[in-house]
């Protein structure tokens, strides 16, 4: 069954009905439905041969409403994707990768952690302090970080969101530290984003090859929106588990760049990279229901619903991936289930019957 059946052009909505919950409802239940068609009886996610691109799966599926196809899926992770001391093997599980495992290990850890597998959440926790820096709180983006020290507001925002759902305090003050110093020290508020950091600064200087990840214009289309998205729904989370009101507006401020900014971040159909701004203000709505967050909760989760292929499946963007296979398939359609699930939830309780 597809859900897609609104034209992109379509005036986006902005009031909570029973009808938009239906929608992305069903829509979520689709992709949950193609995720666990392609779950072997061990748990073994399809193309784990191939490349690891079922790391957010299981805490999709935990959240989407799968939760027995999500710890059949843990259950395999333990016995093949994870050394003894929670990393991810080398191969095709990306244990031997340049990048540092953050962004892996910390959807496992809050996978493992909902499930109460608590020895194995434990277990990859411990491993991502060790890419955590004791000073910034920032998350290192590189394994080698003693000879890159770059760190970045999408592993960060990752490894603080893990924080919260470990009850990682400490980790979570860094993480809250971070992102605070890194949007005081802006120089282009709100038009322009530096997401990253090297030793004592922001990365200002970022090569073109660069720039997609060091540098985001939100006046200007096909640009990395998450980054905003993932710093608002942290903060949102750190401001409910400690009554930081500070942490609450920064994270509003956040959210703010993404709406601030041009149309394109949701209008131009070869982008979904604005995807985690509906996990942000989905947060901050639950957080701070009086935040005037609503309607863009409604705003993105018909986005969602648009944006899904008539297989059930969410495609990335196809101005990065052209022609996307079943392994492009699986990972988007995994963080897509994950964030519209947020949504519904955020929405369940604003909707009237």
């Amino acid at each position: 069954m597809s859900t897609n059946d609104t034209p992109p052009t379509t005036a986006w909505p902005s009031t909570p009905t029973p009808a938009g919950l239906d929608r992305i409802r069903a829509a979520r239940a689709e992709g949950v439905r193609w995720l666990t068609d392609r779950v072997g009886d061990d748990g073994r996610p399809e193309g784990a041969e191939v490349a690891n691109v079922w790391w957010r799966a299981p805490w999709a599926l935990c959240v989407g409403g799968a939760p027995d196809v999500a710890a059949a899926m843990m259950g395999w992770v333990e016995r093949e994707a994870l050394t003894d001391d929670g990393d991810l093997r080398p191969g095709p599980h990306g244990g031997d990768a340049p990048g540092s495992p953050v962004y892996h290990l910390s959807p496992l850890a809050i996978a493992a952690w909902l499930l109460a597998r608590y020895d194995t959440a434990r277990t990859v926790t411990d491993r991502l302090a060790s890419f955590q820096d004791p000073e910034s709180g920032g998350a290192y983006d590189l394994r080698d970080f003693d000879a890159d020290p770059l760190q970045d507001t999408l592993k960060t925002g990752q490894l603080g969101i893990s924080a919260l759902v470990t009850g990682e305090a400490d980790m979570a003050r860094g993480v809250y530290r971070w992102l605070a110093r890194n949007h005081a020290a802006q120089p282009a508020l709100p038009g322009r984003l530096h997401p990253s950091w090297r030793g004592d600064g922001l990365v200002l200087d970022a090569t073109p090859d660069e720039a997609f990840l060091r540098l985001v214009d939100y006046s200007a289309p096909r640009q990395a929106y998450f980054h905003s998205g993932i710093a608002g729904a942290f903060l949102a989370g750190y401001a409910q588990q400690t009554g930081d009101g500070a942490a609450l507006r920064l994270g509003q401020d956040y959210l703010e760049l993404n709406r601030a900014g041009t149309d394109a971040q949701f209008d131009d159909v070869e982008s979904v990279q604005i995807c985690k701004f509906g996990w942000g203000v989905a947060a901050m709505h639950v957080a701070a229901p009086d935040s005037g967050q609503l309607p863009s909760v409604v705003k993105m989760g018909e986005w969602f619903v648009r944006r899904q292929r008539p297989d059930g499946a969410w495609a990335p963007s196809s101005f990065l991936t052209p022609d996307p296979g079943v392994l492009d398939l699986y990972w988007k359609t995994a963080e897509h289930v994950m964030e519209l699930a947020y949504i519904e939830q955020a929405l369940a309780t604003a909707t009237p019957s």
